[in-house]
């Protein structure tokens, strides 16, 4: 049994000497290793999965957790799907909440187009993945606005409720803002900066990413101790990304068509409840987003947040949150 033992070796390795094939039984090919999972860059709540869905080509990637009728979260520049962490595990209780990263940023595919009446069917079809027989309601931050607005007028019966906080809705009196203000820097300086040509901004921000990112956030807060070193890490890592840092610049140089392809829109007016929220504090548009919504929709709550600047859900959350909840569990 050894002689014959050592004749198959011998026999093996004469064959591979001689260029000779090896009988797939003596030499079998490994197995292909699997694909990597793609990381997460952000943790995720307590009962809270990560999952991505496909929409006209575009791969989003979203959160989700909780039962009952869908909530959607849109969130702004500068973060993710995470910059509604603390808010998730409370609208959980009474509803499937779904937190999205918006085109081309956290993990999200590229669009084809970044105006806001092209993003917003994404988003629409995706929420229907989720409620294809129900409305649901739709919670949205900063630039998230400008994303979902044209979805909010032109499916009006499946929007039951809506949350906007901290931005206004693309229109002419976005040139109306200061570059330049007796105090220095003006809050909206960087909407002519990202929106610069010849990949401008991407080339001084690349390398400094993590540092844009902390002034970015801290000159537009009021608590900017909520905004921790790790937390800043976690939202540089992610727009160091270049895919992710240009996406983001993409959204302004797109927001001259938003707010072009906009006025028509306009004309109908939103008629389901709709919060208005604005930070009352230092880089908050306090009553001015009240006011601008109640110009658009016709059942318009507002609220001002004393001593919260822009980044409401991370600054504010105390305050935020019961507000958020109540008014979408309302009957």
């Amino acid at each position: 049994m050894f002689t014959t033992l050592l004749k198959q070796v011998a026999l093996g390795l004469a064959l591979t000497a001689t260029g000779a094939s090896v009988a797939p039984a003596a030499l079998a090919a490994p197995a292909p290793a699997p694909a990597p999972a793609v990381r997460e860059e952000f943790p995720a709540p307590a009962g809270f999965t990560p999952g991505y869905a496909e929409v006209d080509g575009v791969k989003l990637h979203y959160l989700k957790g909780g039962a009952g009728p869908l909530v959607l979260l849109v969130h702004g520049f500068g973060q993710s799907w995470y910059e509604w962490h603390q808010l998730m595990p409370l609208l959980a209780k009474t509803h499937t909440v779904v937190a999205v990263d918006l085109p081309a940023l956290g993990l999200s595919g590229v669009p084809k187009s970044y105006a806001g009446q092209d993003v917003a069917p994404l988003l629409y079809q995706f929420a229907k993945q989720f409620s294809p027989n129900a409305p649901f309601d739709l919670v949205a931050h900063d630039i998230g606005i400008w994303n979902t607005y044209p979805m909010a007028v032109e499916h009006q019966a499946d929007i039951r409720r809506l949350v906007y906080m901290e931005a206004p809705i693309p229109d002419e009196r976005l040139y109306q803002f200061p570059a330049f203000t007796p105090q220095g820097e003006s809050l909206v300086w960087h909407f002519s900066f990202f929106a610069a040509g010849n990949q401008l901004p991407e080339t001084l921000v690349t390398g400094h990413e993590r540092f844009f990112i902390e002034h970015f956030i801290k000159e537009h807060a009021t608590n900017k101790n909520v905004f921790t070193p790790a937390l800043l890490d976690m939202y540089g890592r992610s727009y160091a990304k270049p895919q992710t840092l240009h996406g983001s610049f993409e959204y302004y140089r797109a927001l001259n068509e938003t707010a072009r392809r906009n006025k028509p829109l306009s004309a109908t007016k939103l008629t389901m409840p709709v919060l208005a929220i604005g930070g009352g504090g230092h880089g908050g548009m306090g009553k001015l987003q009240g006011e601008q919504l109640s110009e658009y929709a016709i059942n318009v709550t507002k609220k001002v947040l004393p001593d919260c600047g822009h980044w409401l859900p991370e600054e504010c959350s105390a305050a935020l949150n019961p507000i958020v909840v109540n008014f979408l569990t309302a009957n």
